[in-house]
């Protein structure tokens, strides 16, 4: 049995380590940067461990928003954006944004919807959360917090309109579709006129860690088990859009 001063002693060794390594990863060049951000595990045991990944990569990336995120640029990020909000008339709703990492969503909806209702950010990344208040901020209408939603769950339509973006593509937990599919439940449960969300296509790209799931099976499934109106965008790149609504909501 280790003694509290070791344990203190380990821990403090631990941030030291942690703080040199993210030293030396600044001063890479960025072709290095770019080279070392395309390492990621096969799988996580959960999604607590998925939300760890990215508060390691803020810190190791800091000061490349894209690569912390994993898009190779900020147009292939707003063209997801895009495709997913144009899905929905957004004047007046009440916004959920699952999996907002640094809370770009947000700044594209200011700048291309600005007059929805609120927007709420959820994310169980910590260095995300903080790092979306620091580079969008916070006011009465639109707030960014920690929360796993199938631990603490809203409540039945509390919101209008749900995002979930570039969020499923990993395997997470030891049955990544019984995830997936318990996450897309209850995201589809809480909010009155659907979502939206994206995942891979498979074949489109040659990486071993891409959990991807085909475009029309997911289709066939949300129809069955959600709601008869869905909507899917497959415009033939690595990603696509799948838009489900429920009976009070209507496909733009």
């Amino acid at each position: 049995m280790t003694s509290r001063h070791s344990q203190r002693g380990a821990k403090g060794g631990r941030l030291i380590f942690e703080e040199a390594a993210v030293n030396f990863f600044r001063f890479l060049p960025k072709r290095l940067k770019r080279r070392a951000s395309r390492f990621r595990p096969k799988s996580f045991p959960d999604h607590y461990a998925y939300a760890a990944f990215f508060d390691v990569r803020s810190k190791l990336f800091a000061g490349d928003d894209m690569m912390i995120l994993e898009y190779p640029d900020q147009a292939t990020q707003e063209l997801l954006f895009q495709r997913a909000v144009e899905k929905f008339d957004l004047a007046g709703k009440r916004i959920i944004d699952l999996g907002c990492g640094l809370g770009y969503l947000k700044g594209y909806l200011d700048k291309k919807v600005p007059n929805y209702r609120s927007y709420l950010g959820v994310d169980l990344s910590e260095e995300m959360v903080r790092g979306a208040r620091k580079r969008f901020g916070e006011n009465e209408r639109a707030r960014f917090v920690r929360r796993d939603i199938l631990a603490e769950p809203f409540s039945e339509n509390e919101f209008d309109v749900g995002f979930l973006i570039s969020v499923f593509g990993y395997r997470i937990g030891p049955d990544p579709e019984r995830y997936m599919k318990t996450l897309l439940r209850e995201f589809f449960r809480i909010n009155r006129v659907g979502i939206a969300f994206t995942h891979l296509a498979p074949g489109r790209r040659a990486d071993p860690t891409d959990f991807t799931y085909p475009p029309e099976a997911l289709v066939a499934w949300c129809q069955r088990e959600l709601s008869e109106k869905v909507v899917l965008d497959d415009w033939g790149g690595v990603s696509y859009v799948i838009a489900v609504y429920k009976e009070s909501g209507n496909p733009k």
